[in-house]
């Protein structure tokens, strides 16, 4: 079972965490990352791009005019994709970008993730992260103090409320609830930085 340095917010050592064998100690999956990832941005996708088609718009259906002796080419009414306002041919249509993954799939691609950042000593325990108001200046002090670089993910728990609506104004930073871990935030970000009581939660919940 490895162990990693735990630091406070004044960036002292505070001694040290073991990690999880259940939880960082799993074998990487590359396959089951790369779908939890697909997963995550498939998600993220709205879906909400929708085009008329030539029997949805609502023109008149009167022929343009004769079929012969006129000297034009052959048409039929305005509704046809060639005519401005006509439908569009083989447009984008509202749909559900949405993945399914099994359990046993989607739990491999965070545990892999994790295993990923544990691998590469980029996993960091913070203890005492707590502010009395939210502030994002007294944030980013404690971060620096600790040496934690602005691209890292934040993995907080119920307790740490202040701290997430202080990180809000830091746009590098991620901030997610332990619960909440997916292989994609975990590999998008450079550290991986758990409070105390996040390690604690998310080794229950995945261990």
């Amino acid at each position: 079972m490895s162990t990693v340095k735990m630091i406070d917010v004044t960036g002292a050592d505070a001694g040290e965490v073991e990690l999880a064998e259940g939880l960082f100690g799993s074998s990487i999956n590359e396959t089951a990352m790369y779908m939890g990832v697909k997963k995550f941005l498939a998600g993220l996708r709205r879906g909400t791009a929708n085009t008329k088609g030539r029997s949805e718009i609502n023109k008149t259906k009167k022929k343009v005019w004769k079929q012969k002796g006129t000297g034009h080419a052959r048409q039929g009414n305005k509704r046809a994709p060639q005519w401005k306002g006509g439908g569009v041919v083989f447009g984008p249509k509202a749909r559900d970008f949405t993945l399914d993954l099994n359990k046993s799939t989607r739990r491999s691609a965070i545990l892999s993730s994790l295993a990923q950042r544990a691998g590469e000593n980029a996993i960091v325990v913070l203890r005492g992260l707590k502010l009395e108001q939210p502030k994002t200046k007294a944030l980013l002090t404690a971060l620096k103090a600790a040496a934690i670089p602005e691209n890292a993910l934040l993995v907080f728990a119920e307790e740490n409320g202040e701290v997430v609506l202080s990180g809000l104004n830091l746009p590098r930073l991620g901030l997610l609830h332990f619960s909440e871990l997916n292989a994609y935030d975990v590999l998008l970000h450079s550290t991986v930085v758990f409070t105390e009581e996040a390690l604690k939660g998310a080794e229950e919940v995945y261990a």
